[in-house]
């Protein structure tokens, strides 16, 4: 992070004015991008609002200095915080280019009131005459640089542990995530408004910088610039931003002797340094200077489990889904109890990862009620669902080794009472279905409610109490395993031995 002390010393003891106006252009744009890292690179949602935000700041600024003074440098995150709130609570809730779609209507939505609203943002001509109060050349400088080093140093320290971790899984796994008790929507809707406050900030600064606001602030170049300079500098590299950022002010600026060329010119380095540098020109730089990657957080160890604590009995009564006219599950009921280790069988289609889903929140049951210890949770959301007790892993087929335990371990780790797991002997060797058995001999002896869902009928029948078969969506069989073996209509519909069915 020295390098981020340097950039600005060194602009203020060395360059000229001119010089000196592109470092702080530089920081501007980092700031920005500092900010769209957080919901672009971290949570890996495409938010295409992030330049009509910073447009958001620049006129907040224009509006609010003659009033307030210096002062609205600090008002004017706190609006573009606010705008991001306000519209955040539906645009959260879509997923992948939907989320796009609504953040791009809103950045349009900003830039009409920039150019209709004239009363107020002036309309076409924008606002000047707004700058008297505000710093200016040096001090300029110096205040956002320090606002960008201390966004930057604060987003490398907290994400470099546990948070994320988190952020990690939410990018990567959000299902997995959410069962482990980690609530998504908090997390978009701090990464939002943070980035958009960031935003909001940078624009203030372009604004103080330009002495002038109009609509090209809300237009959507900036987006554009912003989702460039992240792009080319890392997306979650903590210089990302920085780097990204001079490469977008500095390089328009190193071929403007091609005239009207240089925007063919600059498309054309942009393409190639993405194909060189797909991660980013942070990360290329730490591997040229050898930098280690930042160790992967393990998952905690299994050897030693804690006894667990906290509700005593899992309880479905009459669990019903339907997708569509098709009923998934049909009247489920059954109890799972601390230190019982069950068995969930069924052919394919059955209904066994479906009902998975339903009590641990990924899917809403239509009837029936879930319960621990009386209190109803069919209702929850996932991570409330993993936060009361129930943890759950997912099928692991194709990974081999530790790997196949790691989202035990970390459901483990939340303290779930009752675990809720999907085949995980699928693919396993006959070493690893043997581990896995003993694996779960601890986790009985440890107090947990165990459900396994596998078509090895065999393990099953070695480490269960109980088996539990579906068929179509409904239990058909329920007892120890050798009466469930036994029973004809297993024997016929999971079993496939037709001929000994009644």
């Amino acid at each position: 992070m020295a390098i981020l002390v340097l950039v600005p010393v060194l602009a203020l003891l060395v360059l000229p004015p001119f010089g000196q106006r592109m470092v702080i252009l530089v920081g501007i744009y980092a700031l920005m991008g500092a900010g769209y890292q957080l919901v672009f690179g971290q949570l890996g949602a495409l938010n295409l609002a992030q330049g009509a935000l910073f447009g958001v700041g620049a006129y907040s600024v224009a509006l609010l200095a003659p009033s307030l003074g210096a002062a609205a440098l600090l008002a004017a995150p706190l609006v573009a915080a606010l705008l991001a709130m306000v519209v955040a609570g539906p645009m959260l809730r879509l997923q992948s280019h939907y989320f796009a779609l609504a953040t791009l209507a809103l950045a349009s939505l900003v830039n009409l009131v920039a150019v209709h609203a004239e009363g107020l943002t002036g309309g076409a001509n924008g606002l000047a005459g707004f700058t008297a109060s505000l710093p200016r050349g040096p001090v300029l400088l110096i205040a956002v640089w320090l606002c960008l080093i201390a966004a930057i140093v604060l987003q490398a320290r907290l994400l470099a542990g546990r948070l994320g971790v988190q952020a990690r899984l939410l990018r990567e796994a959000p299902l997995m995530a959410a069962t482990l008790g980690i609530d998504g929507g908090r997390w978009r809707l701090a990464a939002f408004a943070i980035g958009a406050a960031l935003a909001g900030l940078a624009g203030a600064f372009s604004a103080t910088l330009s002495g002038v606001v109009s609509p090209e602030a809300t237009g959507f170049s900036i987006m554009v610039l912003c989702l460039t300079s992240v792009v080319l500098g890392g997306a979650r590299h903590p210089l990302g931003a920085v780097l990204g950022a001079a490469i977008a002010v500095c390089l328009p600026e190193l071929l403007r002797d091609l005239q009207g060329a240089w925007l063919l010119a600059y498309a054309g380095a942009t393409l190639l340094m993405v194909l060189w540098a797909p991660e980013g020109l942070a990360a290329l730089i730490d591997r040229w200077r050898g930098v280690a990657a930042a160790p992967q957080v393990t998952a905690p160890s299994l050897e030693i489990l804690p006894p667990a604590r906290g509700p005593r009995q899992l309880v479905l009564d009459g669990v019903t889904k339907k997708f569509g006219g098709v009923a998934a599950l049909q009247g489920v009921s059954f109890t799972l109890n601390r230190g019982e280790i069950v068995g969930l069988v069924g052919a394919n289609g059955s209904g066994k990862t479906t009902l998975l889903n339903v009590v641990t929140g990924l899917e809403r049951a239509d009837g029936g009620t879930i319960a621990l210890d009386g209190t109803r949770i069919e209702r929850l959301p996932p991570h409330a669902v993993a936060r009361a007790g129930v943890g759950r892993s997912f099928q692991t087929l194709a990974l081999a080794g530790d790997r196949r335990t790691t989202d035990i371990a970390r459901a483990v780790a939340t303290g779930a009472v009752f675990l809720l797991l999907d085949e995980p002997a699928a693919g396993a060797t006959d070493r690893e279905r043997a581990e896995l058995a003993r694996l779960v001999d601890r986790l009985r002896s440890a107090g947990r409610g165990v459900l396994i869902v596998d078509h090895d009928i065999d393990l099953l029948s070695r480490v269960c109490d109980r088996l539990i078969c579906l068929d179509r969506g409904a239990v058909i069989a329920e007892g120890t395993p050798a009466q469930v073996r036994a029973d004809p209509r297993v024997r016929a519909s999971f079993l496939g031995l037709e001929q000994d069915a009644a």
